[in-house]
């Protein structure tokens, strides 16, 4: 019989791990068919990505109660570690009480009532609590609460819930009835109470052995089927999360990886097999819990965007459309021929056009995914086909696109009128700085809408008051700055923005330019972030750092109580000063030294503030139309942000983004509030406080 048995556990043991394995062996090799991406991150980073967020589960706290009870269930299946591989050991002997602990206690000769083995049994008997409430914290918020980002039915879950509740009442019941025969000290309150348990219903010293050995089989039974199961569900974060995080990518948040025109296989990504490998391990990751989807601009105001969907459309791709690649491949069909199969396409038979174009690229979703997926990156690969490959792109955002290709900025306003905003100011260019043999400390960076933009234009003007203040010698590109390519780039024209930075690198490099102060986000980050691909390297500051250094070191002095008429002040973090480069500090600490006050906060504000709508090239797209669902009211994304900082009570709202100041003033005019509401720049709040 004791052969039987262990013949059966072998075979249920090698058979599990077998199918598990190859499982994930045969998608780590599909996701390696697609396009190579090379991971320059240092091991010690890795590791470190995977301590801190596998581990210690960083991300997922970044939501507190649904991390905690996530936490309750990931350190239970660390503890169950220990039982679980000695129901591994004993299986194999036929020894069913074989216990870790207790061999432990007889090799270190330890008796008594404090042992390996009673210490461990508390510990275990508690996390299989912790775990049952965490699973039913779960349960609830999907089916009876019907949380808005969550699917439902969803099988998966209920199967996955109902086998993990499996292993904890086996554990409860196994190691209850085997308190009645036990022959070391129990002192387990839990255990024990279980036991008294089953000892009310009749079971005895005599009759619990099967009782327990019912628990024993039913337990391992349930871990081979969980493990079979998981590889092709979407719990298969647990092996692919820790995966994703070793793989992290230290390239910085706001640099769109490098596509090269000349030499790349693919323009952006079309069929399944054109993203890079490691977009596809997202879809893989994703546990689809929809963290992404709730902080959504375009999704929480009603728009068909659902970055979830995103990552679920590549995993099904990736589970149902890479065997047919594969098999297309092995029976020789060209590149040619794999790009022009109708049924690898993500585009159109998974992911809808309208939802790629929705995107902000606010990187909000990136910032809250618990598995380490970047949902904008996949998004703008899309983008980078449908606009490269196809020509399809809105018409609006095509004719901005020709505007900078034509006029080198997206209104379309000759270019030779770039320095009118400038007038009056006697502002000397880098070339007439050149001319007289001197180099000035920085250039200031105008950028197209300090340029053409006339509520922009003054923002412009107040940065070279404050910069003529503080006695700061600058100059400007004039006529020769073109567009930085920011919208391009991320509207999915790849070789325009590359035209557009060439061309700027060129010039400045030519120039001896070293440092550079610009008061657009975009602007900053484009340069600061995406030129060094292209080989240019520049010490990059945004004008809410540098005026708040000009303060601290005492070259802008300000007298707050010429602020008074500005009462209270919020401030709008723009997602690319703030997520891609995590300047949160500098635009406060001028606010509050111009005003003496704190900046009140919104309800969505710094690593969670609400994105204005004008990103990821959407300042040129006339907004998607927004349709009501549950939980979600149909709105323009800018209207939601401004409501959000009017709800603060402030008087004045505050910016340092020329798209946030326009769609935040828009926003203000929305709610016709023109006249009691205020929006400004920072840098002009500081300037009037300046003495």
């Amino acid at each position: 019989m004791e052969i039987a048995l262990i013949a059966l556990f072998g075979i249920l043991f090698f058979g599990s791990f077998t199918i598990a394995g190859r499982t994930v062996m045969k998608y780590w090799r599909q996701i390696h068919l697609a396009q190579p991406n090379e991971i320059k991150t240092p091991m010690g980073e890795r590791i470190k990505s995977v301590i801190v967020n596998v581990l210690f589960q960083r991300k997922l706290m970044k939501r507190p109660l649904r991390g905690i009870f996530h936490i309750f269930i990931f350190y239970g299946f660390l503890v169950y570690g220990m039982h679980t591989t000695s129901q591994f050991i004993g299986g194999f002997m036929a020894d069913y009480d074989f216990y870790i602990p207790t061999f432990l206690d007889n090799l270190l000769g330890l008796r008594g009532h404090y042992t390996i083995t009673s210490i461990y049994d508390v510990v275990l008997d508690i996390f299989t609590l912790l775990v049952l409430s965490g699973l039913a914290f779960f349960a609830i918020r999907r089916w009876v609460i019907k949380a808005y980002e969550l699917d439902r039915p969803s099988q998966q879950s209920f199967i996955v819930i109902l086998m993990i509740s499996l292993l904890m009442f086996f554990t409860l019941i196994g190691e209850g009835a085997k308190t009645l025969y036990a022959n070391h000290e129990v002192i387990s309150p839990i255990r024990t109470g279980v036991g008294s348990l089953l000892a009310s219903l009749g079971l005895t010293a005599e009759n619990a052995k099967p009782i327990y050995l019912l628990g024993w089989w039913g337990h391992i039974i349930t871990v081979f089927t969980f493990m079979i199961y998981v590889p092709r569900s979407k719990h298969a974060h647990l092996i692919w999360a820790p995966v994703n995080f070793y793989f992290t990518s230290n390239e910085p948040r706001g640099a769109i990886p490098f596509l090269d025109t000349e030499n790349a296989a693919v323009w952006g990504a079309t069929n399944v097999q054109d993203f890079t490998w490691d977009r596809l391990l997202d879809g893989l990751a994703c546990i689809e819990c929809g963290r992404c989807t709730i902080v959504c601009p375009a999704n929480s105001t009603g728009k068909l965007l659902n970055p979830k969907q995103i990552m679920v459309d590549l995993k099904h791709a990736v589970m149902e459309k890479m065997d047919v690649y594969e098999k297309a491949k092995a029976e020789g069909k060209s590149d040619e021929e794999l790009a022009a199969m109708q049924e690898l396409r993500v585009i159109d038979q998974y992911t809808p056009e309208e939802a790629l174009w929705g995107c902000t690229t606010c990187y909000s979703c990136v910032e809250q995914c618990p598995v380490g997926n970047n949902q904008v990156e996949s998004i703008l690969q899309m983008r980078r086909a449908l606009v490269l490959n196809e020509g399809r792109l809105p018409t609006d955002l095509q004719n901005a696109l020709t505007n900078i290709e034509n006029q080198s900025n997206p209104w379309g306003v000759g270019a030779h009128k770039r320095e009118e905003w400038a007038e009056g100011l006697e502002i000397k260019t880098m070339a007439q700085w050149a001319e007289e043999g001197k180099t000035p400390d920085i250039l200031f960076w105008v950028g197209c809408a300090g340029a053409f933009d006339d509520r922009n234009k003054k923002v412009a003007r107040t940065i070279v008051n404050l910069l003529n203040k503080a006695d700061i010698s600058f100059g400007i590109l004039g006529q020769e700055e073109n567009c930085t390519g920011d919208s391009a780039r991320r509207a999915g024209n790849e070789y325009l923005f590359q035209m557009m930075a060439q061309t700027n690198i060129e010039t400045m490099n030519g120039y001896g330019v070293k440092k550079i102060l610009t008061a657009c986000p975009h602007c900053f980050n484009t340069i600061k972030n995406e030129y060094p691909q292209l080989g240019g390297e520049y010490e990059v500051m945004h004008h809410s750092q540098f005026l708040s250094q000009l303060i601290e070191d005492g070259k802008l002095q300000v007298d707050s109580s010429k602020l008074q008429e500005y009462g209270n002040i919020s401030y709008h973090d723009s997602c690319y000063l703030g997520r891609y480069n995590q300047t949160y500090s500098a635009p406060r600490k001028v606010l509050e030294k111009a005003s003496g006050k704190k900046v009140l906060e919104p309800v969505a504000t710094k690593e969670t503030g609400l994105c204005c709508g004008a990103g990821g090239a959407q300042m040129w797209m006339e907004e998607q139309p927004s349709t009501d669902k549950p939980g979600v009211k149909a709105e323009r994304v800018n209207i939601k942000r401004t409501n959000q900082l009017l709800d603060t009570g402030a008087n004045t709202l505050a910016t340092a983004c020329p798209f946030c100041i326009t769609m935040v003033s828009d926003g203000v005019k929305a709610n016709e509030k023109e006249e009691e509401i205020k929006t400004k720049d920072i840098a002009e709040l500081l300037e009037e406080a300046v003495v």
